[in-house]
């Protein structure tokens, strides 16, 4: 009899952390014969000198790793990945940040030749208190915490000790016996990481939340001036929960990774394709307003 493949589902609201402990795992010993599936490769910083094979929707790496975007069919990249003539020992799945893991849960810890370890939720330690109780986001990030058999506190090392002790305090008050595991840089160990200890799936479920996400690309017409539009991101309305992507700064002509998350903005040297996706809550018309100001603003100095 074939042993069923352990899955462990990687959850957690917009900017918690996910592919920080993603690039983590890619880049370190914990790949041997790990399959770590994604929603997209854009997100996912891969090592040029790891990098084996890479076909339309799989990556190999040279540590053993295969990394796989998710198509529009879970089931299908699952069944891809088990008939592969190396079946993975165990396989990682990050769930999207505004997705209901407890679902994805239930879908992969059914699914033929697979077995679910844990769902693993990641809870920034600088907002997560604020994101729970949002009146747009609320109920799943408290679904998503709920969900969990494990809250992953990321980015302990950006607020005082303080500050993490009364927010772990606060997961551990709103559902007793919450296993909480403080980490910083991504760093999660290997125990809590790949850990076999999830209950009934059906116990995880909740009602569908329907959030009223809106999204918006923004495409720069050219390079950007860099200090403007970190003003304008900085300044963002409390609604814009999330920015992530790529421009082209007009100053030095380099790549720039543009990616908002929480409070904190952060613009990093590296290659990509000009674009940033902005993920609101609320009114369409808010996010519309907001991409304008980045056009208005951003693009003045090199039009």
């Amino acid at each position: 009899m074939t042993t069923r493949i352990p899955v462990t589902i990687l959850s957690g609201y917009l900017g918690a952390g996910k592919t920080t402990i993603i690039n983590r795992v890619l880049a370190g010993p914990l790949g041997q014969g790990l399959a770590v599936l994604v929603n997209d490769f854009g997100a996912i910083n891969v090592d040029a000198a790891l990098v084996r094979q890479r076909g339309r929707d799989v990556v190999e790496l040279n540590n053993g790793c295969v990394c796989c975007t998710i198509g529009d069919d879970l089931g299908e990249t699952l069944t891809a990945i088990a008939a592969r003539p190396e079946r993975p020992a165990r396989v990682l799945i990050e769930a999207s940040g505004v997705a209901e893991p407890a679902r994805i849960a239930m879908s992969a810890g059914h699914w033929p030749g697979y077995k679910l370890n844990a769902v693993l939720v990641a809870a920034d330690a600088e907002t997560i208190r604020r994101r729970a109780s949002d009146r747009f986001v609320g109920q799943l990030v408290r679904s998503q915490l709920d969900s969990a058999d494990i809250v992953l506190l990321t980015k302990t090392d950006r607020i005082e000790p303080d500050a993490t002790d009364a927010t772990e305090t606060w997961l551990h008050g709103r559902r007793k016996g919450t296993w909480v595991e403080r980490t910083a840089g991504g760093r999660v160990a290997t125990n809590v990481l790949f850990s076999n200890i999830s209950g009934p799936i059906g116990d995880k479920m909740s009602p569908s939340t329907g959030s009223g996400f809106v999204t918006r690309n923004w495409q720069p017409r050219g390079p950007v001036d860099i200090t403007a539009l970190k003003a304008v991101l900085d300044a963002r309305p409390d609604n814009v929960h999330r920015a992530k992507g790529f421009v082209t700064d007009a100053a030095t002509g380099y790549s720039v990774l543009v990616q908002c998350d929480g409070a904190r903005t952060s613009l990093t040297a590296q290659q990509g394709e000009d674009g940033i996706v902005v993920i609101a809550v609320g009114e369409p018309a808010t996010l519309d307003t907001f991409c304008t100001r980045l056009d208005r603003t951003c693009l003045r100095s090199t039009l």
